[in-house]
């Protein structure tokens, strides 16, 4: 029977179950041939026996009553003899228009056998009751059913026991792939584990799937690294070039657009820390690290993009607690960090920028100006994702997913923008694992 088949309440059931469900299903069938074969046999046997009884005795007797002129007696008790001879016991009337021969006659009072001879003119009827012989099927007829239900109960639970020992190599490869992190630690061998059978050969399914999704993720990171590294030199020229434009006799406006050409070269760094950082997260050397102070991190930040903010009048008010340390290298958080600040002032023009550094979590929200005559800019879904894509946020929050961070982001539909980086459940992982 194919899935399609299937009844969907029986494919949602386990495996076990199901091997349960086919053994119980296989022994109510087996159970119900073998009964009904035992009770056909049965009662073929007493019918044939009945007979044989019946014609010897009915002999017996016929030959008594050719010799003595009556029927002979005395009665007994499942013997009843009858005859349509004058002064003689006649037979009932159901009994009359049988020919010689032996019936069966059944009637509201059960099933009686009956033997017909005819001696001359007249006939001889010697019938025996089986009533108490079709009580006794009955009483088969129950402890076969018993047996039926015995059987089928019999059958789900050795279904059930051998099916957990069947299964148990199939239970031990799901725990072992369950664990597997071909990205960090390369292809872990499974199938020498396994005997060369169907579980085997799934085993070395899983083998050949997690060697390409290590050759893949390899060649992603590779990719990545190396686009990075090859991006910083180009970069590093424009920046120079910026820089040494900014210290000649540019005018008020030139400045202005040398100011957004090292912003937007300032952005593509950021971009490409992000990018080397999320190439190196799977590396076990990357996790390696720790930052002593998370607010003196920040406060680095900070200073380094005092200029920007200054050129969009944005007023930093900075809260923070010294001296929080953090299982984490400087530089992850830097990048992070410092993504979350690009993004949160991407669209500024003027305002208040909060940021909060605590033990559990780094904040960074702005609030426009009331007077900043900004409209404000739609978010839908396609301008969030917009965003993403500029921002680089989602290449931060892979990088967060990495390392077990939460990132947090929200606004006001408008200019209006907050970013929380908790860090907590990351540190709290990290004890217990320790």
């Amino acid at each position: 029977m194919n899935d399609s088949a299937t009844a969907p309440g029986f494919r949602r059931l386990s495996l076990r179950a199901r091997v349960a469900l086919t053994f119980a299903g296989l022994g109510l069938v087996v159970s119900a041939c073998v009964a009904m074969v035992a009770l056909h046999f049965s009662d073929a046997y007493v019918h044939r026996v009945i007979d044989e009884i019946l014609r010897v005795e009915g002999a017996h007797l016929r030959d008594q009553f050719v010799l003595a002129g009556h029927v002979p007696g005395p009665q007994l008790r499942h013997f009843d003899v009858y005859s349509d001879a004058p002064g003689e016991p006649p037979p009932p009337a159901e009994f009359q228009s049988l020919a010689p021969g032996l019936h069966e006659v059944t009637s509201g009072y059960g099933e009686t056998h009956v033997a017909v001879y005819a001696v001359g003119a007249h006939r001889l009827y010697v019938t025996i009751d089986v009533g108490e012989e079709s009580a006794r099927e009955r009483h088969l007829a129950r402890d076969l059913l018993a047996l039926v239900l015995l059987g089928t109960g019999l059958s789900a639970w050795l279904g059930w026991a051998w099916a957990g020992r069947a299964i148990a190599p199939v239970r031990r490869l799901a725990q072992q792939v369950e664990v597997l992190e071909p990205p960090r630690r390369g292809a872990t061998p499974l199938a020498p584990g396994y005997a060369a059978d169907e579980v085997g050969t799934l085993a070395q399914a899983f083998d050949r799937y997690q060697q390409k999704l290590h050759d893949y993720v390899r060649r992603e990171r590779a990719f990545t690294a190396d686009a990075s590294h090859e991006l910083r030199t180009p970069l590093a020229v424009i920046r120079g070039a910026v820089e040494v434009m900014l210290d000649g006799d540019a005018g008020p406006a030139d400045v202005a657009r040398l100011k957004r050409m090292q912003r937007g070269s300032d952005e593509l760094r950021d971009l490409l820390d992000a990018l080397l950082v999320l190439a190196r997260s799977d590396d076990d050397e990357s996790f390696i690290g720790h930052t002593p102070d998370l607010d003196a991190l920040v406060t680095g930040l900070l200073g380094e993009r005092a200029d920007m903010l200054h050129e969009k009048n944005l007023r930093v008010q900075h809260a923070g607690v010294a001296s929080i340390a953090v299982a984490a290298p400087p530089r992850v958080l830097g990048v992070v960090i410092g993504n979350m600040l690009r993004a949160a002032t991407a669209f500024a023009e003027g305002g208040d920028l909060d940021v909060e550094v605590t033990p559990a979590r780094v904040r960074i929200a702005l609030r426009p100006a009331a007077a900043s005559g900004l409209t404000p800019v739609p978010r839908g879904r396609g301008v969030d994702e917009r965003a993403d894509r500029v921002l680089g946020l989602g290449m931060i929050r892979r990088v967060c997913e990495r390392w077990g961070w939460k990132l947090d982001e929200g606004g006001d539909g408008g200019t209006s923008r907050h970013f929380a980086l908790h860090l907590a459940d990351f540190d709290r992982s990290r004890a217990d694992l320790g």
